[in-house]
């Protein structure tokens, strides 16, 4: 004789629901800006992609904390990527490199853009992945710790998709992390 399984309530299933359609919303709302950093390579000025593809990152987070009704202040913003940031060096460096590529007249631009593209996007893609996962288990601007976060976000980096994905679930499903519900917040104010 089997046990009867618990049944989940109506609330249990419309919260559930609820849950799903929010974190949908904001993988979309993170792929749209994984796909500008990608087409911010084709600003043929080197360094000046590179400041914008930080502007549209403090847009993503803008974007994510309205999503979830966190208070967003730009310069915590700015001050959290760039110590995000700081634990991608390699990533940047070579961001950075492919950028002064773009000094070189046609083919320094192409070569350059197509590096920053490919760097851009997957940098953008972890930034929104972790603020989502942050946002989700009820974390702020201010609970935000980017020096114990570097290790997830570097784990992010790595499994970003080379190419910007169309089923932010699909790339979710690939990634070692820990499940979107685990604590990402400290506990200090």
């Amino acid at each position: 004789m089997s046990t009867p399984e618990p049944e989940i309530s109506l609330e249990d299933k419309l919260t559930a629901t609820a849950r799903a359609e929010r974190l949908a919303r904001a993988h979309h709302l993170a792929q749209n800006y994984v796909l500008a950093s990608a087409g911010i390579a084709l600003v043929p000025v080197p360094l000046v992609d590179l400041v914008g593809l930080m502007a549209l990152q403090v847009k993503l987070v803008h974007g994510l904390a309205k999503h979830y009704d966190v208070p967003f202040k730009e310069n915590v913003a700015r001050s959290l990527l760039a110590s995000l940031l700081s634990g991608a060096s390699s990533t940047l460096l070579a961001r950075g490199l492919a950028s002064f590529a773009k000094a070189v007249p046609v083919l320094g631009t192409l070569a350059g853009g197509g590096g920053i593209a490919v760097s851009s996007a997957s940098v953008t893609y972890a930034v929104g992945e972790l603020f989502i996962q942050h946002f989700e288990s009820g974390g702020t601007l201010l609970n935000f710790d980017a020096d114990k976060l570097k290790g997830l976000f570097k784990r992010k980096l790595k499994n970003a998709p080379v190419e910007a994905e169309a089923d932010p679930a699909a790339a979710a499903e690939t990634a070692e992390e820990p499940p979107a519900d685990a604590p990402l917040a400290s506990s200090a104010p």
